[in-house]
């Protein structure tokens, strides 16, 4: 039974508020958790971590997107500023590619060395910064690109220093001007620095400065071949051919034009005839043998060039002794190192006693030129060149012939061998084209005939303020006139080279005016002292019995000998005749300057010299 009515109370349900709010609080808690582990989880593959790579961040990127942003930034062009113009360099045309492989392997080992999911969760739950990790850029690229594309820039855009000048109207060479290069060892350490750079891509291209150059070799060799171009005499023209040999003794630079050649010897291989009849002399030579040797060098006569061969040979006869001494003259000059020298018949004086020969030698000039050498005679620029140079070496030095030829030569000897040659006075060729007074040991030749063209040679050693240098030039052109002789325009070529050498040399003090011949289309008489004594030829003193100090002609001197008659006044005596094999006095003999070097081809041949 059920009680109601007035004094009846209704008993109250209270709801359990508190533990509802707790259930709500841990329930929603529950909720932030699981939301947090669900938003932890979906970037658990991004880079949660403080990461840097290259000194690119990439920290929230997943790592296919890291790698893709750090190829980008690196992919940057690198501005060149190139003395102020600038020149976008893409790293893609120099190979440049940052490693993604090695940089990304590089980052998943250094997480997984820290990697704790639950600490990671709790770090990332309050927020808690993490350790930073730093990745070091892997790039590389192809130096060789990068070093060709700089020389590229250097060819289109550098200044470089110009080269020095040669002036044809002066005949003198100035000095170019300055200029900058682009220094590429140094914009190579820059430019890989600053591929190496997120940011500041930009590089300032090192610049050096370089002087103006002076004039070199390869100057003067241009200055010469353009010379005797616009003289209308090319060094290597179908009519014409040049040689050209320079050696400055000092510094042993050498400029060659054309240098193997094969020419008529003409009168230089007179200087192997000395050389060799210094060599084969047990003693010095005597009052007769220096008379021999003063007018074979000074003036270029035949006979006395063959009495000179003849005196160093060996035989029973006078004809075994010339022949011996013709095959010595060549040995020598041979054994010097001037391998495609050589003479095999006597000079031509008009004596059908020496018109015969002996076998010549084999030689290897150079076969792409033919300047009709004479069979009999031969020489090239450079075989001179390196005889004047072993014979300076001996006097200077007493090396060079000394040194091949030890008992054969004293320094003594050679200081008078070119003693000799400085008293040889044309007032032509290398002499010409250097100031007066110079002094210049040297010794021409020149003639030839209608069939083989006209040959004009010098070869000499000059002493000049500047240095002391060799010049050997030897000029053919195929068109001679009935005597041999061909145009003025080659002698005047030889002096123009020899004024631009000595210009060369002597840069502060040129020969500014071009020197006037005494002898318009020749060269001067020779002088030799007295034929009446022959003791004044001093081979220590050229001039004795030639020139006062002045310089002046002697009056008892003799000019063109031996062709001067007055010479050879009636109170003269009268020479001894030489014995057979002999050299018979010089005084009487009579020669001929400019007659052509060699016997005939149809000369007979002597037998072979008997062994020494």
């Amino acid at each position: 039974m059920t009680v109601t009515g007035l004094g009846t109370t209704r008993k109250r349900v209270r709801l359990p508020v508190l533990a509802l709010f707790s259930s709500a609080l841990l329930l929603a808690a529950l909720i932030l958790f699981v939301n947090e582990m669900v938003h932890f989880a979906q970037g658990r593959d991004t880079l949660q971590t403080d990461i840097t790579v290259g000194g690119v961040p990439v920290t929230g990127l997943k790592l296919a997107e890291a790698a893709t942003t750090w190829e980008r930034v690196y992919d940057q062009p690198v501005e060149l500023d190139y003395q102020g113009s600038p020149i976008l360099l893409k790293p893609s045309e120099i190979g440049f590619r940052p490693n993604s492989e090695r940089m990304r392997a590089e980052i998943q080992s250094k997480l997984s060395s820290t990697n704790n999911y639950w600490l990671d969760f709790w770090n990332y739950l309050w927020r808690r910064p993490t350790s930073p990790i730093t990745v070091s850029l892997i790039a590389d690229y192809q130096e060789a690109k990068l070093r060709a594309y700089l020389e590229d820039i250097a060819a289109r855009y550098e200044l470089p220093a110009s080269g020095a000048n040669f002036d044809v109207n002066s005949m003198t060479f100035g000095a170019g001007a300055a200029g900058m290069r682009l220094d590429i060892e140094g914009a190579i350490q820059a430019i890989d620095s600053a591929l190496r750079r997120p940011t500041d891509r930009k590089v300032k291209l090192p610049m050096k400065g370089e002087n103006a150059r002076n004039a070199n070799m390869q100057t003067l060799k241009q200055a010469i071949i353009d010379y005797l171009t616009a003289k209308g005499f090319p060094p290597n023209g179908p009519a014409t051919l040049g040689s050209v040999l320079v050696i400055d003794l000092q510094t042993g630079q050498e400029m060659a034009i054309n240098p193997d050649i094969a020419y008529s010897a003409m009168s230089t291989i007179k200087i192997p005839i000395l050389i060799n009849i210094f060599r084969k002399l047990d003693f010095a030579p005597d009052v007769n043998t220096k008379w021999l040797m003063g007018a074979s060098i000074l003036c270029s006569s035949n006979s006395a060039s063959n009495y000179l061969i003849q005196l160093s040979g060996v035989g029973n006869t006078a004809g075994e002794q010339l022949a011996n001494g013709l095959s010595q003259v060549t040995s020598t000059a041979q054994t010097l190192g001037a391998k495609n020298t050589f003479i095999s018949a006597p000079l031509y004086v008009g004596d059908k006693n020496y018109e015969f020969s002996i076998q010549r030698p084999k030689t290897m000039p150079n076969p792409a030129f033919n300047a009709k050498p004479d069979p009999y005679s031969q020489t090239t620029a450079e075989d001179m060149a390196a005889l004047l140079q072993e014979l300076y070496d001996c006097s200077e030095y007493g090396s060079g012939l000394m040194a091949v030829f030890p008992e054969g030569f004293t320094q003594n000897e050679c200081k008078q061998m070119i003693e000799l040659m400085s008293g040889n006075i044309t007032g032509r060729l290398i002499e010409l084209g250097v100031p007066p007074g110079t002094r210049v040991a040297h010794k021409n030749g020149w003639g030839g005939t209608q069939a083989s063209g006209a040959n004009v040679s010098d070869a000499a050693i000059v002493y000049s303020p500047g240095t002391t240098y060799i010049l050997s030039i030897y000029m053919w052109e195929a068109k001679a006139n009935q005597d041999g002789i061909g145009s003025i325009e080659s002698w005047e070529a030889v002096e123009g080279v020899s004024r631009i050498v000595y210009n060369f040399f002597n840069p502060d003090n040129p020969l500014l005016v071009s020197r006037v011949p005494q002898n318009k289309l020749t060269a001067v008489d020779c002088v030799m002292p007295n034929p009446n004594h022959p003791e004044r030829l001093d081979l220590t003193n050229i001039n004795n019995g030639r020139f006062d100090a002045n310089g002046h002609i002697l009056p008892d001197a003799c000019e063109n000998y031996p062709d001067n008659k007055q010479c050879f006044t009636a109170s003269d005596a009268a020479p001894a005749q030489p014995t057979p094999g002999q050299p018979v006095p010089p005084t009487a003999v009579p020669t001929q300057k400019a007659a052509p070097t060699s016997a005939p081809a149809s000369a007979p041949t002597l037998p072979p010299p008997p062994p020494k």
